[in-house]
């Protein structure tokens, strides 16, 4: 995206704001007390703050990877793109977290750690399209809520697969996209026939986290690929969207409404003018405070830091964090980016 259109949006602003508000949620969740998170006590379980971040990050992730699918010139050079935004940070992650993190918080001896073939194999997660590794020998074995090293990479997984789905969009010659129009709308009724009629149990695999995400991605891709003018009612878009999300929230079995209300609301949100449209001047931070916020709280949790209360948790970790996000945002990612003309 470039500046001048970067700066007409509130897409910065929105997924800073999805990724405090997933680091705000594993505050709880890793702390054991997830039944004291705000959203959770407010609506009885139906939502929570991770839901709402990850959310807000499909959906933009949907609407924007269209653009650059249906934008770029070759399909090389989309992939190309997606690389440089994801596995530059990626890498640097992975190796700090086998030779740094790991040495100091396993409860194995250094040799052992080393020996051990699950500390190589965990490597694997610089290609998250191909499965991840959570875990490490003896790291946060004894944890409060769990031993993962960072659980956040889960949608790494959806995330890099779903890029290669758009690919399609280049075997339709972009300007027959209404083919990938046409395989949402009919997955979504796949969806729908499945949630209803056999409650999720005919195909078991739609009635996971990862599907139900994958499908709000592919049905934001579709507001852009079908051209849909988000800014021109942009007031209506976000009532008629915020309606139909309350009902979700209010009804019993009435998640599905999610799958179509959240793309409208947060791309709607995205196009309001104002101040917040400049929230991504200084630079993306989104990604690492993501990537970095799951492996700070586990470590901080580890030495007992912070565990007494969530909201102390989340200040401490984000405290941390952000300044990590800021530099790797100025020290890497965004060398890495400057290079997206380069294999065309």
């Amino acid at each position: 995206m470039h500046n001048k259109q970067r700066f007409q949006n509130n897409y910065d602003f929105l997924r800073v704001f999805a990724a405090l508000s997933i680091t705000f949620f594993h505050s709880f969740a890793l702390l054991d007390k997830l039944k004291l998170e705000p959203l959770i006590l407010l609506t009885n379980g139906r939502i929570n703050f991770s839901f709402i971040g990850l959310n807000i990050f499909f959906c933009i992730s949907g609407y924007l990877i269209a653009k650059s699918a249906t934008t770029s010139p070759t399909l090389i050079n989309y992939l190309w793109k997606r690389l440089l935004r994801i596995q530059p940070l990626l890498i640097l992650t992975c190796i700090l977290t086998v030779f740094l993190l790991g040495p100091i918080f396993t409860s194995l001896t250094i040799p052992d750690f080393f020996l051990n073939s699950n500390t190589w194999t965990y490597f694997r997660n610089v290609f998250p399209a191909f499965g991840i590794q959570f875990s490490l020998p003896g790291v946060f074995s004894k944890n409060i809520g769990e031993s993962g090293v960072n659980g956040s990479l889960w949608t790494l997984i959806v995330e890099e697969r779903l890029y290669l789905l758009m690919s399609f969009l280049f075997l339709f010659k972009k300007q027959n996209s209404w083919y990938i129009t046409f395989y949402v709308l009919f997955i979504n009724a796949i969806y729908l026939y499945n949630h209803f009629s056999y409650s999720g149990e005919l195909i078991p695999l739609m009635d996971t986290n990862a599907f139900y995400y994958s499908l709000v991605f592919l049905n934001s891709a579709v507001l852009f690929i079908l051209k849909v003018d988000l800014a021109k009612s942009v007031y209506p878009i976000i009532l008629l969207s915020s309606i139909v999300t309350v009902l979700g929230i209010i009804f019993q079995n009435s998640n599905f409404l999610f799958l179509f209300s959240f793309p409208f609301l947060i791309n709607g949100i995205a196009q309001i003018k104002g101040i917040i449209n400049r929230a991504g001047k200084y630079g993306d931070f989104t990604y690492g405070i993501y990537v970095f916020s799951f492996p700070v709280q586990q470590m901080l949790i580890s030495k007992g830091i912070g565990i007494c209360n969530p909201y102390v948790l989340f200040i401490i970790s984000s405290a941390i964090v952000i300044p990590m996000a800021i530099a790797s945002w100025h020290l890497l990612e965004k060398k890495f980016l400057r290079m997206k003309k380069a294999v065309k």
